[in-house]
C-alpha cells in the first residue's frame, strides 16, 4: 500500500522530527517495515524553514504553517499529497488537520483515515463554536477511526461512526527496560537511600497537583521522600526543597528517570481530557516494571486490574495511601506484549489491508 500522514510536528510536547515521539513516528516507521510506502508530512507552527528526514524508509517532511505562510500550507499539503497518489491518506493530531485530510481524500478518490489519540474538543485550540460539530462531522465521514483509549473509542462508536479501531500508544522496548535503579540515581545524582516517586509528562493544574500535595502529605511520616518530575510546566508551583524538578527532556532521556524511581504515578484529575486519555507513559511506566499509581480515570481500572493497588481515587488523601501501599508492599502490573510498537504496527496493517481491498 501507499499511505500519506498528514500531522502536525510539534505533538504532547515533543517534536516528531528530533524527539521521534510517540504514535505519529512509531506508526509510519511500523507500516514501512510491513512493507508499505510510507510518506509523512507535518504541519510546521514554529519554523519558517521546511526540513525533512529520511529514516528506515520513511520520508518525514514539515510544512512551515507560520503567519507568513498560511495562506499558502494548505496548497502545500493538497499538491504532496497529489503527488504522492497515496491509497490511503491518514489525518492525526487536531480537528482541523481532519477536516482538511477528509476533504483533500474525497477530492483525490482515495481512503480517509482520522487519528484521535486525544479528545481534540478539548484542547484550547478548539474551545470556538462549530469546532465540536467539525469534528463529529469529520469522524462521522472517515472510512476508519483511530481511537488511543477504550473511552475515545466507546465515545466514537456511540452514534458517530462504527468503523473506529482501538490503536493505544505503545513503546519502544529497546529503550524502556527494567534497568538498574541504583545506576539510574548515580546518573542523574538522586539519592541512593530514600524513597523517590516521579512523574514525567506535562505538569499542568489537571495533571500534577493531587501528586504534589499527595507527596507533601506523605512526608508528616517520612520526610525523606522526594518527589522527582520532568515535563513542560504550566500554571504550577513547584518552589519545594524536596521536588527535583529536571525541566523539559527528550525522549531518550526518561527510561533512567523511571528506573530511579520506587513509584511511578498518573496524577490525573477526574476531567473530560483526562477520562479519554491513553496516556503514552502507561506502557513506558510498565515496560520499566516499575510499581504505578494511577487515578482511577480513563481506562486505568481495566489496565490495573491484575495489581489493585496501583488504583486511587482522584483525591490526595487516596493517592498519598495509594502511593505509602506501594512503597511498602509493591504491586507491579504485568507488561502486556501487545502494547509494543510491533504489534500495533502489524495490527494497524492488517485492517488498513482490509479497508483498501
Amino acid at each position: 500500500m501507499n499511505i500519506y500522514l498528514l500531522c502536525k510536528r510539534y505533538y504532547t510536547n515533543k517534536d516528531l522530527i528530533n524527539d521521534r515521539f510517540g504514535r505519529l513516528y512509531h506508526l509510519p516507521m511500523q507500516l514501512a517495515q510491513q512493507g508499505n510506502k510510507v510518506l509523512v508530512d507535518a504541519f510546521d507552527y514554529r519554523n519558517r524553514i521546511s526540513t525533512s528526514i529520511q529514516d528506515n524508509g520513511v520520508l518525514f517532511r514539515t510544512i512551515p504553517a507560520t503567519s507568513t505562510k498560511i495562506p499558502g500550507f494548505l496548497w502545500h499539503a493538497y499538491r504532496n499529497i497529489y503527488k504522492a497518489n497515496p491509497d490511503i491518506l491518514i489525518a492525526s493530531g487536531d480537528i482541523y488537520i481532519g477536516y482538511v485530510g477528509l476533504n483533500i481524500a474525497r477530492r483525490l478518490g482515495i481512503r480517509f483515515v482520522f487519528d484521535v489519540y486525544d479528545y481534540y474538543p478539548v484542547f484550547r485550540i478548539n474551545r470556538f463554536p462549530g469546532l465540536t460539530s467539525l469534528f463529529n462531522h469529520t469522524v462521522k465521514n472517515a472510512d476508519l477511526v483511530m481511537c488511543a483509549s477504550k473511552p475515545l473509542l466507546q465515545a466514537v462508536l456511540a452514534g458517530l461512526n462504527e468503523n473506529a479501531l482501538l490503536i493505544e500508544n505503545g513503546v519502544d522496548r529497546t529503550a524502556f527496560t527494567t534497568g538498574d535503579s541504583v545506576q539510574a540515581r548515580q546518573t542523574l545524582k538522586l539519592p541512593a537511600d530514600i524513597p523517590l516517586v516521579g512523574y514525567f509528562g506535562s505538569i499542568i493544574p489537571t495533571r500534577g497537583p493531587l501528586l504534589i500535595e499527595a507527596c507533601r502529605k506523605i512526608r508528616e511520616k517520612t520526610p525523606t521522600l522526594r518527589l522527582v518530575l520532568a515535563g513542560r510546566l504550566t500554571d504550577i508551583c513547584i518552589n519545594e526543597s524536596w521536588i527535583d524538578y529536571f525541566g523539559e527532556l527528550p525522549q531518550s532521556s526518561i527510561p533512567t528517570l523511571i528506573q530511579a524511581c520506587d513509584v511511578v504515578c498518573l496524577p490525573y484529575a477526574d476531567d473530560t481530557f483526562n477520562c479519554m486519555s491513553g496516556a503514552c507513559k502507561i506502557a513506558e511506566y510498565l515496560a520499566c516494571g516499575k510499581p504505578v499509581v494511577a487515578t482511577n480515570v480513563s481506562n486505568h481500572a481495566q489496565i490495573f486490574k491484575d495489581a489493585p493497588s496501583s488504583l486511587c481515587d482522584p483525591t490526595v488523601e487516596d493517592m498519598a495511601r495509594a502511593i505509602e501501599s506501594q512503597l511498602k508492599h509493591p504491586e507491579i502490573a504485568p507488561y502486556p506484549n501487545d502494547l509494543d510498537w510491533q504489534s500495533i504496527g502489524r495490527k494497524l496493517h492488517k485492517e488498513l489491508t482490509k479497508l483498501v481491498r
